[in-house]
């Protein structure tokens, strides 16, 4: 006898809350007779391990010679197995009486809803399948193409497989509530005495007419209900199968729906926010006040959609009549407010730009022998103006928001770029226009440059300019060339690869037809 035993002896008596002292009473022995059992000093009679086995529903061998704790997780397997087959096979079960107890309108309403859900389903699926792609396009747009297409693949596959079984699984579950829960309640109405005396009264009648007109009294009681919506009591129990991926399945909608509730969140602060900044506005009249109301409405309604979803993840009950309404008066604030702000900026005056809102800057570089100006964004070209100085002065004009910087890399020319990272003053010149009912086009290019040098430094400028450009054309050029060389490689190399393929495939067939030949040719031999 092993030390099995002695470990599964402890085992039990700790499973069933027993001392050393209460197992010993049951088996008529002593506690250290129990003691020195599962210290492995000493073990039982034969009719106590019978005993031990009956008590506690083991086998012998098992309780000798194997682990309880594994032999017991190996019987609970084969028991919740076997609880999802008998579950579905009851499912299957209750479907066929079901339909065995309706009447030809009622298996066509049955029919016509599961069309009809079926459908919705599919709708509802082709639109998540299509959002969720677009968001995976859309985040993950800088895979390399040659990994993107395999990731997608996997992704998309993944998508379609989720989409398929919560689509049957919301399909099982609301078939199973709306018509087998309902069916299972009528039958538990019927054959419980004491649930409802008229029915008591009417099977005590059709009690001698024999088990047909107890079926057919089923049959009636059933029609006479089957429009009846039954909401899904809790204490009915339901099937495991359709349970535990329907918990999966609220389980993955909550999360989306609680990423969501973040995102409306984080919106909430900005309506705030702008509610708040909508007040230094307040000069504009009507556009103000249809601001503020506009603020106001969407603000109310995202707080609707955040308590909603709140009320989603954590299974609490919404109320319905101040939510319906809260959202139908937002509604028409957020019109009326609209309203308002297209009257308000009736009264605005669009003003071009002009030269009041531009600051001229200048810049004076020492001449070199590579030195030229390259205008940017498509912008007119400089103006160049003939002067003494020996150096290059560089003048140009700007919104007087903004700034220029000028650098001047060797080989590439001089570049002029604008800054207008100044927000502050960007935002108080904004609100300074609208409270001064104007719409002012923030143009930040840079125009009116002009180049003051000497006469001999314009031509070199003008020069250097040239050979760049012709230099960049004719390196565009040569890039096309050589794309287009490497284009008509690669479709030579595929025609050769399209080609070595076919001459491999008839290489293989002709070996087969010489296999086929040469066994001829040994057939004729054998027989001369």
């Amino acid at each position: 006898m092993t030390n099995n035993f002695a470990d599964n002896l402890k085992k039990i008596r700790k499973d069933n809350n027993l001392s050393q002292e209460q197992l010993a009473e049951k088996l008529g022995v002593s506690r250290q007779a129990i003691s020195k059992w599962e210290s492995a000093s000493a073990y039982p009679e034969m009719d106590k391990i019978i005993f031990l086995c009956e008590k506690f529903n083991l086998n012998i061998d098992d309780l000798l010679h194997k682990d309880i704790k594994e032999v017991k997780g190996e019987e609970e397997s084969k028991k919740n197995l076997n609880k999802y087959v008998s579950d579905f096979l009851k499912f299957l079960t209750d479907t066929i009486n079901l339909f065995s107890n309706m009447n030809f309108k009622s298996k066509m309403k049955c029919i016509f809803e599961e069309i009809i859900i079926i459908l919705l389903l599919i709708i509802i699926s082709v639109i998540g399948f299509n959002f969720i792609d677009f968001l995976f396009d859309s985040i993950f747009s800088f895979i390399p193409d040659k990994y993107y297409y395999y990731v997608n693949g996997i992704i998309d596959s993944i998508i379609i497989v989720f989409f398929v079984i919560s689509s049957i699984i919301v399909f099982l579950h609301i078939f199973k509530t709306r018509y087998l829960d309902y069916y299972s309640k009528l039958k538990k109405e019927i054959n419980n005495e004491n649930t409802n005396s008229d029915i008591k009264e009417e099977l005590a009648l059709k009690k001698d007419d024999g088990d047909s007109d107890n079926h057919k009294k089923n049959r009636i009681l059933f029609r006479n209900n089957e429009n009846k919506i039954i909401i899904r009591d809790p204490k009915h129990s339901e099937y495991r199968f359709i349970t535990g991926l329907s918990k999966f399945i609220v389980g993955i909608i909550k999360i989306l729906a609680l990423c969501f509730g973040l995102f409306l969140s984080l919106l909430l602060i900005g309506i705030l926010a702008g509610f708040i900044i909508s007040f230094m506005v307040y000069k504009t009249g009507m556009f103000f006040i249809g601001l503020l109301g506009a603020f106001l409405s969407i603000g109310v309604i995202d707080v609707i959609f955040i308590l909603l979803l709140i009320n989603f993840i954590f299974n609490r009950q919404n109320d319905k009549k101040k939510m319906v309404w809260s959202f139908i008066l937002s509604l028409i604030i957020f019109g009326v407010s609209c309203g308002l702000i297209f009257i308000g900026t009736l009264s605005f005056d669009v003003v071009e730009v002009d030269e009041t809102q531009l600051k001229t800057e200048a810049i004076e570089l020492e001449m070199a022998d590579d030195l030229f100006y390259r205008s940017h964004y498509d912008l007119e070209d400089a103006e160049y103006i003939e002067t003494d100085i020996n150096n290059v002065k560089i003048e140009y004009s700007i919104n007087k928001l903004c700034q220029g910087k000028v650098f001047n890399q060797p080989g590439d020319g001089i570049h002029i770029w604008r800054n207008c990272s100044n927000t502050p003053k960007l935002v108080r010149e904004v609100i300074k226009n609208i409270n001064d009912k104007k719409i002012i086009e923030l143009n930040s290019d840079i125009v009116n440059v002009k180049i003051y040098a000497s006469k001999e430094n314009i031509a070199k400028l003008v020069a250097n300019k040239n050979t760049f450009e012709a230099n960049w054309q004719n390196q565009e050029e040569m890039k096309n060339f050589y794309q287009k060389q490497l284009q008509e490689q690669e479709e030579i190399i595929s025609s050769y690869q399209n080609k070595i393929y076919e001459y491999e495939s008839n290489i293989n067939d002709l070996k087969i037809e010489i296999e086929e030949y040469k066994n001829e040719i040994l057939w004729y031999q054998n027989n001369e």
